[in-house]
């Protein structure tokens, strides 16, 4: 290591590991949209190699897979290049509670909208949100949906509360349910309960009425939660990432409550920030890396005017409108599945 480097403080050290690590976010998201990653799990290969099974441009792959290497991603034997099991299943096996392969995309697609970042310190000016906004959310929501899927599945040996209703069968309504994957993906788990999904976005509301075509179990209706209006129809309600984008929350609370049958609960996945009286002047410091990724994350919601809520904000919510018996549960990573229910 060269001497320079070895006087450089610490302090030092850690803020450049931020400029390394804009790099390193994009070298995964790079090698995973490209396929790149799963090349070469599936057969170690030389750059030259890669290069002609993926029929990419030589140098440009040369490039990348050096920017691999340096960074972790990708180790070498012999003159083959390989990828290690687990850095194989954190950024590739969406199933895996280490799964991180959809925060890198959804942090370099954010990171494009970056440039209005400036205008917005200066004049508060905000973006309407794209789709490249969406396609950045549904490769963060991936990892949220499995999250719930496992948590409620695997509850260290006992049945959770939701996953029994649902295996029995039960009528579900996703508040904000964007492309509707995620509705897919709780009618394949749980072929008995039936889902209705309401979305505000025309765009996604679309491609989530693709999805539902032929399906007699999925309904999707372009609507927000402010204005929609069902009356005790529902067992369960779920709303995942999307409470934070609403203009008034305690109204779409308050129509999940109403939707819900007598009995019925509320679920809610959503990223909170820590409860401190102090939060607006701390930083996250250096004892709480968890949180580090949440407080960071505020930057890309502030570009379209949202912010996280914390746990005491959205408690208030549920209690305002009627629930009871609220509960979270940490996912990790400031993310919560919440709780509460209808008496």
């Amino acid at each position: 290591m060269p001497a320079a480097w070895k006087t450089r403080s610490a302090e030092f050290k850690k803020l450049w590991g931020y400029s390394v690590g804009l790099y390193g976010v994009w070298v995964a998201h790079v090698g995973r949209r490209t396929g790149l990653f799963e090349a070469i799990a599936k057969s170690p290969a030389t750059f030259e190699e890669l290069a002609a099974q993926t029929s990419f441009n030589p140098d440009a792959v040369k490039a990348w897979c050096s920017a691999a290497l340096a960074l972790g991603f990708l180790r070498m034997k012999g003159k083959k290049l390989y990828l290690p099991a687990k850095t194989k299943e954190i950024l590739l096996d969406k199933k895996s509670p280490d799964y991180l392969g959809g925060q890198f995309s959804y942090i370099a697609l954010r990171s494009l909208e970056y440039g209005g970042l400036e205008d917005l310190i200066r004049t508060g000016r905000k973006r309407e949100t794209t789709s490249l906004t969406f396609e950045a959310i549904v490769e963060a929501t991936d990892w949220d949906h499995n999250a719930f899927l496992s948590a409620i599945k695997n509850r260290g040996g006992k049945s959770h509360k939701l996953h029994t209703m649902l295996v029995r069968g039960c009528r579900v309504l996703d508040v904000g349910c964007g492309t509707g994957t995620f509705i897919e993906k709780l009618l394949q788990h749980y072929p008995r309960s039936s889902f209705v999904g309401v979305e505000p976005s025309e765009v996604a509301a679309h491609k989530a009425m693709e999805m539902a075509a032929g399906k007699p179990a999925i309904e999707v209706l372009r609507e927000t939660g402010e204005a929609m209006n069902f009356e005790s129809e529902f067992d369960l309600v779920y709303l995942g990432e999307s409470l934070y984008a609403a203009s008034d929350k305690q109204a779409i609370v308050s129509n999940c409550y109403r939707a819900l049958k007598k009995g019925g609960v509320i679920a809610i996945v959503e990223g909170l920030l820590p409860d401190d009286d102090d939060n607006d002047h701390k930083t996250s410091s250096n004892d709480d890396d968890e949180n580090r990724l949440i407080m960071g994350m505020q930057v890309d919601f502030s570009l379209q005017g949202y912010r996280f809520m914390t746990r005491n904000e959205i408690g208030t919510l549920l209690k305002t409108a009627g629930f009871s018996k609220t509960a979270f549960e940490d996912f990790g990573g400031s993310l919560y599945l919440v709780t509460a229910w209808k008496s």
